[in-house]
């Protein structure tokens, strides 16, 4: 990313190297692919918003962010693949998926602007990124909070090949709600990125609006997996995202055409 930020002629070669890296270096560290999508596409969505971020210096204290989030990634996906249930891991995860949705939605929606790309264009990437990183974020949390039948066994105690048979069928029900919802959540925020599109604002705080809502939804439906979910909960969370919205709409530079 460093030598990028000096020769952005370099930029699909650094794409290459990263996602060779994540192929050759993290898959054999974290062996699932739901382990291994959330630093993958954090750090092509890290190359795509560098590639926007203007001076020396604020190269840098990205670079060095997107740094720390990478780490805690793989951190988090390695503690997950020992055990499907590591409350702090999954945090970190967590914290991972949405820089990585910043990252993304920021990036698409700013070489939609500087680059004039056709609208359907960013609806389909949208709708594409927001799918691959939301998938494996949320087969995560559902995977650690339906516990499978034959982890409960006691480790003497010999697994029938029925209770196998039982938990292969629950994972793949695991994998369907997961699909479910990641496919709704994704064509959702391909709907408000659209709509997003007509605002007079820079690709900054129309991405930060597209983060915050998908981060509304992506919490409610993460509460609902850990049948946390409340009215109060969802007030809270509706309320909070109008506030921060109207902030940064009043806060920011309207770029009205005369």
């Amino acid at each position: 990313m460093g030598i990028f930020s000096q020769n952005e002629d370099w930029y699909f070669y650094t794409l290459a190297f990263l996602f060779f890296l994540s192929l050759l270096l993290v898959w054999p560290l974290v062996e699932k692919f739901r382990f291994l999508a959330i630093p993958l596409f954090l750090s092509i969505g890290s190359l795509n918003l560098l590639y926007l971020v203007d001076g020396k210096v604020e190269r840098i204290v990205f670079i060095v962010f997107a740094v720390i989030i990478y780490y805690l990634s793989l951190l988090g996906a390695y503690r997950l693949r020992k055990y499907d249930c590591d409350q702090t891991a999954q945090g970190m995860i967590n914290l991972a998926t949405i820089a990585t949705v910043f990252f993304w939605l920021v990036s698409n929606y700013g070489w939609y602007l500087n680059f004039a790309i056709d609208s359907w264009v960013l609806v389909v990437t949208t709708i594409a990124s927001t799918f691959l990183i939301a998938l494996p974020s949320l087969t995560i949390c559902f995977v650690s909070c339906y516990k499978i039948k034959y982890r409960q066994k006691k480790k003497n105690q010999k697994i029938k090949k029925k209770d196998f048979l039982i938990a292969l069928k629950q994972q793949v029900k695991v994998q369907r709600v997961a699909l479910f919802f990641s496919t709704i959540l994704a064509f959702v925020m391909g709907e408000i990125i659209w709509g997003l599109s007509f605002w007079p604002f820079g690709y900054l705080v129309t991405g930060m609006t597209a983060v915050i809502i998908f981060f509304i939804f992506w919490s409610v439906v993460r509460r609902f997996i850990m049948q946390k979910l409340t009215k109060k909960y969802m007030l809270v969370n509706i309320s909070l995202m109008i506030i921060l919205i109207i902030g940064m709409l009043l806060t920011s530079p309207w770029n009205l055409i005369d």
